[in-house]
């Protein structure tokens, strides 16, 4: 009667176990799938094209009906299919922390190159030589034609570095950007900034205006590359 009891407490705790291991298990999966949804998520927006991982068999064996001997190999297969899936799950994780960063790393690329528009308005002249009757001169910027007063914003996050009037460009900001990019709003009415001044993608930096020498009111608009002036158009999105 005892060695009976027994074997039959034996079994019980067995049967607990296993359904222990398979409330693990079932926990793992739905962790796994969630990292591993969101890791393709990430992995597209950074554009980041890796070979595909080895999957591991995830096993989907269940409780059955049988002798001591099924239930302690069934055991043993659930064991072992659980610490594949606790592999499988610090694999993926390893892996979001490494696109976490990637994608923290190109949002601040992003947010410091001049790809905003910094108003919106007619392109009345490009960069580069332009001639006025027999003679050329070389514009450093592009003009958008803009009404007086229209609020201009910065391209990029960046540090204002100058606040000041300027031979003909009349009231002038400039902003300090990285990886050697700065950028110049000039015929400016007034400026909202300071130099010194931390300031974000977006924000309001000064409102276009006629100051200097201008015919008409307009946004004189540079960006520069350690202190060379470049194409703004090859950094301005639509």
């Amino acid at each position: 009667g005892s060695l009976t009891s027994r074997a039959e407490a034996d079994r019980e705790s067995w049967r607990e176990a296993l359904l222990a291991q398979h409330q693990r298990l079932a926990e793992l999966r739905s962790q796994l799938e969630s990292v591993a949804r969101l890791n393709g998520k990430l992995a597209h927006l950074t554009s980041l094209v890796e070979p595909k991982a080895d999957e591991r068999p995830a096993g989907s064996a269940g409780v059955v009906e049988g002798g001591f001997g099924d239930e302690v190999r069934l055991s043993r297969q659930l064991a072992a299919t659980t610490r594949a899936l606790m592999e499988e799950v610090a694999f993926q994780e390893g892996r979001q922390r490494l696109l976490a960063s990637i994608m923290r790393e190109r949002s601040l690329e992003i947010a410091a190159k001049p790809s905003l528009w910094p108003v919106r308005g007619t392109m009345n002249s490009d960069f580069g030589y332009r001639f006025m009757g027999r003679s050329r001169d070389f514009h450093n910027g592009v003009d958008i034609g803009t009404p007086v007063g229209t609020p201009v914003v910065a391209p990029a996050d960046g540090t204002v570095s100058f606040v000041g009037y300027e031979s003909g460009y009349g009231l002038m900001v400039v902003v300090e950007h990285r990886n050697g990019i700065s950028t110049a709003y000039a015929h400016l009415r007034s400026a909202d900034v300071a130099p010194g001044e931390e300031v974000k993608r977006g924000t309001r930096i000064a409102h276009s205006g006629m100051s200097g020498r201008t015919t008409g009111s307009h946004l004189h608009y540079e960006v520069r590359l350690n202190g060379q002036p470049v194409d703004p158009l090859n950094y301005m999105l639509n």
